[in-house]
């Protein structure tokens, strides 16, 4: 079938571990979009963060925060906004466990500064160099330490909920999240941070998120080729018609991938694009 949009996530797979996209990267795109393919992202990082992106790189499409908020170069396609009243629970919860927790919102992520550091460089540094079990108990540490000096109060997290709120981060372990889906049935808990859960609307995901922009631009599932390395790219992967799977991805990702490809650092990306020919 023939492909017609090409979606990347960005953190493990657009960038490189230095946070750059890397020259191959940027030629393969240029490429892509002089033959007329739909390029767009696909990632839980919020628009301000993906919109410089989608400027530099010349993009046509941010599907942010898993799927509750799209934007293409001149609008709005999509937003859903988190249910108030399960933000509260969220809030009670996190206050009860001492987790930090994040807001995304139409321009910002606002909240704990902890989990800027949980989704930064420095974590993904860490994250290659200690085991699971460490790098949690890790982050968790910081976060019990940072709280008795910063302490949060359920006022303070209320207030944030003023301005709809599209996405939220907690900082969780990865067995602490599988756990929270039945004590938050209207929230979905999926991760793209070893450190931390994003937390979106039941039934949300980058391939809903992708369904939307296929509407819109008339195409559909089927001639998508999607990039992605983490859990919360499992659902785009496993549903488009080319899943992509970086080879610095989970292996949970790479059981369902249509092909895996070679890592983020090392020109993943170009070098798939080059063995389907979508660029030479």
């Amino acid at each position: 079938m023939t492909i017609k949009a090409v979606f990347f996530d960005i953190d493990g797979t657009l960038l490189t571990d230095n946070r750059t996209v890397s020259a191959s990267t940027i030629k393969a795109i240029n490429q892509l979009k002089h033959q007329g393919y739909l390029v767009g992202l696909a990632t839980g990082r919020g628009p301000n963060f993906s919109l410089p992106y989608m400027a530099s790189l010349n993009l046509d499409v941010a599907i942010c925060y898993n799927g509750q908020y799209i934007v293409d170069r001149k609008t709005v396609i999509s937003s859903q906004a988190l249910p108030k009243e399960s933000l509260e629970k969220l809030i009670d919860y996190a206050q009860l466990k001492q987790r930090d927790l994040s807001f995304g919102t139409a321009t910002d992520m606002i909240g704990s500064r902890l989990l800027h550091v949980g989704v930064g460089k420095w974590a993904y540094w860490m994250v290659k160099r200690l085991p699971d079990i460490t790098a949690d108990v890790l982050m968790l540490g910081f976060n019990h330490v940072y709280r008795r000096i910063r302490p949060k109060t359920r006022e303070s997290m209320l207030a944030k909920l003023e301005q709809p709120v599209y996405q939220v981060v907690m900082l969780a372990s990865k067995k602490e999240t599988d756990k929270l889906s039945t004590r938050f049935p209207k929230l979905r808990f999926t991760r793209s941070s070893p450190f931390a859960a994003d937390v979106i609307s039941k039934g949300m995901s980058k391939l809903k998120g992708i369904s939307l922009v296929a509407e819109k631009f008339d195409f559909d599932l089927g001639q998508v080729m999607a990039f992605g390395d983490s859990d919360n790219d499992y659902e785009m992967i496993k549903g488009v018609g080319f899943g992509i799977v970086m080879g610095n991805g989970n292996r949970r990702l790479k059981q369902i991938a249509r092909h895996i490809t070679d890592s983020n650092n090392e020109d993943g990306i170009a070098a798939a694009l080059k063995y389907f020919k979508l660029v030479e």
